[in-house]
C-alpha cells in the first residue's frame, strides 16, 4: 500500500559537447552497451537540430540489427517512441515540441538564433515538457528506464544564456532525477595547444554553469593515430590530467619541438629553417611586436584560470570498444550515484533473482576502479597511437 506514494528516482546523463564531438553517435553506442548490460536505456532529444538521415552503410544495418535483438529480449511491454534518430527516444524534442528548421524559416533566424530561440522556447513551456514525459514514464513504472539527454552544442547556449540551466534545475526538482553530465571534446584537440586551451576552458565553463557531477571525455580517441604520435606535444596522460596548461604556450608558436618525437626529415628542415637569417629576423621582429606580447600573456592568463579552479581532467573513450565504453559507464555510476542502488528483489521467479544477483556482481565490480590511470594510458596508446 505504501509503494503508491513512493517516487520512482530516475538515473540519467546529460550529453553536451561543441558541434561535431560525436554526441548522438555516444547516444547510440551507449544506448547498445547499456542495454547489453541490463538496463533500459531510452534517449530525451531536446537538440531541436538533430536530425538525423539514415544512410545505408553496412554499420547502420547491423547496428539496426543490435538494436533490434536488444528489443526483442527486453521483457518491458511499454511501447517506444519511433523517431528519425539512431537510436530509441523516449521523447524527440525536434518532433514533439519544436524544430529548428521550422523556427528558422517562420521567424528568418539563422542557424545560432533559431537554437538560441528553440531552446528559450522549451524554456517557457517546461510545463507541457515535464508533463510529456510524465506520461510517458509511467508505462515504465515501477522500473523506470536509464535516461540519457542529448543537448545541442552550440557554445553561447552554455555561456551567454541560461536557459539550459533552467531546464535541468525543473527536470531535476520536478522528476528526481540523478544526473551526471557527460561533457565530450574530440581528442583531435590534442594536436593543437591554441585549441586545447580553448577547449579547456569551455569544459570548465560547462561544468560551473551546469553545476552538475561531471565527466569530460576524449571522444573518437580510436582517430587520434591517424595523425601520428608526433602531431601531439605531450603524451596522452598530460591532457587527461589537465595541469600545468602553460607548458602549451611555446607549442603555439612552433617553439616547443613540434611534438614528442620528430623524425628526420622533419629535423633537418627545421634546422634549414633556423639556419635562414631572414627567417630569424622576422621572428625576432614577431617576438617583440605588441600583439605577439598581449597573445602570450593572454593564453597564459587562461591557462592560469583553468589551473585556479582545478576541475578538470579528461577521459579517453571509444564508443566502438567495450572496455573503453565500460570504464566511462564506471565513472559516470559513481558520479550520478547509480553504483550506490540495489536492485529490486520482490520478484519471487527464479529468473528474477538470477538477474538480480547478476546486477549486484555488475556494481560491486564497478565499486572498486578496475585500472589505475597508469593502465588506461598505456591501453590508449598501445590500440591506437603507437599501432602499426
Amino acid at each position: 500500500k505504501n509503494t503508491k506514494n513512493i517516487r520512482m528516482v530516475l538515473y540519467g546523463q546529460v550529453i553536451v559537447g561543441p558541434p561535431g564531438s560525436g554526441k548522438t553517435t555516444y547516444c547510440n553506442g551507449m544506448q547498445q552497451y547499456l542495454r547489453l548490460i541490463g538496463r533500459e536505456t531510452l534517449v530525451v532529444n531536446l537538440d531541436p537540430a538533430n536530425e538525423y538521415q539514415p544512410s545505408s552503410n553496412d554499420d547502420d544495418a547491423s547496428t539496426n540489427n543490435e538494436r533490434q535483438d536488444t528489443k526483442d529480449s527486453s521483457t518491458d511491454d511499454a511501447p517506444q517512441q519511433q523517431s528519425h534518430l539512431p537510436y530509441d527516444t523516449l521523447l524527440d524534442s525536434s518532433e514533439d515540441v519544436i524544430n529548428l528548421s521550422s523556427a528558422m524559416d517562420q521567424l528568418n533566424l539563422g542557424p545560432n538564433g533559431g537554437l538560441v530561440y528553440c531552446m528559450e522556447y522549451m524554456e517557457h513551456h517546461l510545463d507541457e515538457l515535464l508533463q510529456l514525459l510524465r506520461s510517458r514514464l509511467t508505462a515504465y513504472d515501477p522500473h523506470p528506464p536509464y535516461l540519457l539527454f542529448d543537448f545541442p552544442g552550440q557554445v553561447e547556449l552554455y555561456t551567454h544564456c541560461t536557459c539550459v540551466q533552467v531546464i535541468l534545475a525543473r527536470l531535476v526538482k520536478e522528476l528526481d532525477l540523478r544526473l551526471c553530465a557527460v561533457h565530450l571534446v574530440d581528442a583531435h584537440s590534442c594536436t593543437d595547444a591554441a585549441k586545447f586551451i580553448s577547449t579547456a576552458l569551455l569544459s570548465t565553463t560547462t561544468m560551473l554553469r551546469l553545476e552538475l557531477p561531471a565527466v569530460n571525455v576524449l571522444s573518437k580517441i580510436d582517430l587520434i593515430g591517424q595523425y601520428g604520435p608526433e602531431s601531439m606535444p605531450f603524451q596522452l596522460d598530460f591532457f587527461m590530467e589537465c595541469q600545468e596548461l602553460n607548458r602549451l604556450l611555446p607549442f603555439m608558436e612552433g617553439e616547443g619541438g613540434g611534438g614528442q618525437h620528430r623524425s628526420e626529415k622533419e629535423t633537418e628542415l627545421q634546422w634549414r629553417i633556423e639556419e635562414d637569417e631572414e627567417y630569424r629576423m622576422a621572428r625576432e621582429r614577431t617576438r617583440n611586436s605588441t600583439f605577439y606580447k598581449r597573445h602570450q600573456k593572454l593564453h597564459l592568463q587562461l591557462c592560469e584560470v583553468i589551473d585556479d579552479f582545478s576541475l578538470l581532467c579528461y577521459m579517453p573513450l571509444n564508443i566502438n570498444d567495450a572496455e573503453s565504453v565500460g570504464r566511462v559507464v564506471a565513472k559516470i555510476d559513481k558520479c550520478n550515484g547509480y553504483v550506490f542502488t540495489s536492485p529490486t528483489m520482490d520478484s519471487s521467479s527464479n529468473n528474477d533473482a538470477t538477474k538480480s544477483r547478476a546486477n549486484d556482481m555488475f556494481q560491486c565490480a564497478m565499486q572498486a576502479d578496475s585500472q589505475g590511470k597508469f593502465e588506461q594510458v598505456a591501453d590508449v596508446q598501445e590500440k591506437y597511437i603507437y599501432r602499426e
